[in-house]
């Protein structure tokens, strides 16, 4: 029997105590590539467009900042804008050309806010920091700052223009907290049906 030399044997202790950290399974997360897996399809864009096309059926104001939100934490920044700025001009379209919105210049220049407004919050959700990438969890928490934070930046750019544009409206509490309900009810199912994606394309990757 060869003897066993000692350097050989503490390396060979080394490569087994080591060998569990470099598995091929043992990864940080699975969240990042499902995330881009559902980012990169061709369905889930069309799937927002359509979706926020019926909100703006159903709602004479449609949830522009919960779509502008969903799709700025869900798509790639680029596409992300294009999509929520097409939901918002179908929005305009169906208000001008369906709901009989008033051809002015006020109409006009509130269209156009929400439209500004629609483009801040995408791009606020758009950012996705580290810890959004990592997990689940971090995920979750970033849809629900980016649609609170985006809440907040339309809801003050129309507070700023409000007093200079004046047309009759009265923003009270109660009126903000009414939009704000329905923003979360759309956002919320949105979030909740990606999440149950990303989940379902992590287990197909496992499998």
């Amino acid at each position: 029997m060869a003897p066993v030399r000692s350097g050989s044997f503490q390396t060979c202790i080394g490569r087994r105590a080591l060998a569990p950290l470099s598995l091929p399974s043992d990864r940080v997360s699975d969240v990042p590539e499902a995330w881009q897996a559902l980012a990169a399809s061709r369905w889930l864009p069309l799937l927002l467009l359509g979706l926020g096309t019926c909100s703006s059926a159903v709602h004479a104001h449609a949830p522009l900042v919960a779509f502008a939100a969903m799709s700025g934490v869900m798509l790639k920044p680029r596409r992300a804008v294009v999509v929520a700025l097409l939901i918002w001009l179908v929005n305009q379209a169906i208000g001008f050309g369906i709901r009989g919105y008033p051809l002015s210049g006020m109409a006009f220049t509130w269209g156009s806010l929400m439209g500004v407004g629609t483009l801040l919050v995408v791009s606020l959700a758009s950012i996705r920091p580290p810890f959004s990438r990592s997990s689940m969890t971090g995920h979750a928490l970033w849809c629900v700052i980016a649609l609170v934070g985006g809440f907040v930046l339309y809801q003050g750019l129309i507070s700023l223009a409000y007093p200079v544009i004046l047309d009759g409206h009265f923003m009270g509490l109660d009126v903000v907290a009414s939009v704000f309900r329905k923003q979360a009810v759309w956002a919320g199912g949105m979030a909740l049906g990606h999440g149950l994606l990303m989940r379902l394309q992590m287990a197909r990757r496992l499998a």
